[in-house]
């Protein structure tokens, strides 16, 4: 990405002479002190206007100089880069505070992932005549995920990447920054890997991988900060219960998710409510699951401003009348608790409508809910 923006730069009329990038990875620029590499620089250059700082997290101290550099407009424009939450929250926000503008980095959604193969035709009206071919290309994108790099490899290659890029994350980003050990860290993230969407506590985990309370609640606060899993809270008007009540964590990606766990069971259906909580969150809104004191549970309770958006439940395979039956009843159920007026359940390919005491219930397959603006599903 870091090297898309220099070439937007450069077409922009900025010198590639006057850009400059370090990456922190290398142990040779992450050993030398800040006024040394300063020195560097402009011994390369003096006129050096844009510098970019790639995995700038691993050099200690980083937030200080960086804030230092723009307060003395070393630089026209500082871009920096990493795989820690920590750029995008508490890192940045505690010393560059009105200084920045961050923008996070996710994986392809399918819209991307389809560009990647090659589709360029998104109007309603094509995807629908290429429903088969959409329904092939889905199946693979539940498997393989959306890291770019991995789209177009054999299983082979693609897994050798994710389990490479998967152990990078947990010895750069967990072990090395906070002296956690890779093999709890492992076992955790393996275990909240391999059960997306389900309930944890802190307790279940450690009793799940055999280690203390304290140290699994640690060290899922580690898995989050490095991005590799999301939590999805309950909703409620109420924060103490957001706050109290267990909460389900997904994985960032199903295709890391998939390269490093093991796998006895069709879970079609995980993936795809992973890749719908997923969709949610790169639309920027607001996402909670909901249960009813009866025990009735919607995937998604989706949030835009003040206002809930959507209830959404997520099941692949509705060929089943006792599915359908419970996924409606949730929905029904939720709408009338929470003053909703419309459900969707996503589905491979089935699709009707049900309407009751003025709210409705609508099927629709997972791939035009990805795809199709709302105003153009019909």
């Amino acid at each position: 990405i870091l090297y898309q923006v220099a070439k937007h730069l450069t077409s922009q009329g900025v010198r590639s002479k006057d850009i400059i990038f370090l990456n922190f990875d290398d142990p040779s620029i992450n050993a030398a002190s800040f006024p040394e590499l300063q020195k560097e620089i402009f011994k390369i250059n003096p006129d050096i206007s844009h510098i970019f700082l790639d995995e700038i997290q691993q050099k200690t101290g980083w937030e200080r100089w960086v804030r230092t550099l723009y307060d003395t407009r070393k630089f026209q424009r500082i871009f920096i880069s990493g795989s820690s939450a920590s750029l995008l929250s508490l890192d940045l926000g505690r010393v560059l505070t009105g200084r920045h503008i961050t923008f996070g980095a996710a994986p392809f959604s399918f819209r991307e992932y389809l560009r990647k193969r090659g589709w360029e035709d998104f109007t309603p009206e094509y995807l629908a005549y290429n429903k088969d071919k959409l329904l092939h290309y889905l199946s693979a994108y539940l498997e393989t995920g959306g890291f770019p790099e991995t789209v177009q490899l054999d299983d082979f290659g693609r897994k050798q990447v994710l389990t490479s890029l998967y152990n990078d994350i947990l010895a750069r980003d967990i072990s090395s920054r906070y002296g956690a050990s890779f093999e709890i860290t492992d076992k955790i993230c393996r275990f909240m890997l391999t059960n997306p969407g389900a309930l944890y506590s802190g307790n279940s985990v450690a009793q799940a991988v055999g280690t203390a309370v304290e140290t699994a609640e640690k060290y899922i606060g580690y898995l989050k900060e490095s991005l590799l899993i999301y939590e999805l809270p309950i909703f409620s008007f109420k924060l103490k219960t957001q706050f109290k009540q267990n909460k389900k964590t997904y994985p960032v990606d199903t295709g890391i998710r998939n390269a490093v766990c093991s796998r006895f069971s069709n879970d079609t259906g995980r993936l795809a409510e992973t890749i719908v909580f997923l969709e949610i969150r790169r639309r920027n809104l607001e996402v909670y699951y909901w249960k009813s004191q009866d025990g009735y549970e919607v995937d998604f309770v989706v949030k835009a401003g003040q206002k809930l958006t959507e209830l959404i439940q997520v099941s692949w395979d509705v060929r089943d009348e006792a599915t359908q039956r419970r996924e409606e009843r949730a929905l029904w159920c939720a709408m009338e608790e929470l003053d909703v007026d419309s459900g969707v359940i996503l589905t491979e390919d089935h699709e009707r409508t049900l309407e009751k005491n003025g709210k409705t219930i609508r099927y629709m397959p997972m791939w035009k809910w990805l795809l199709i603006p709302a105003r153009d599903k019909t």
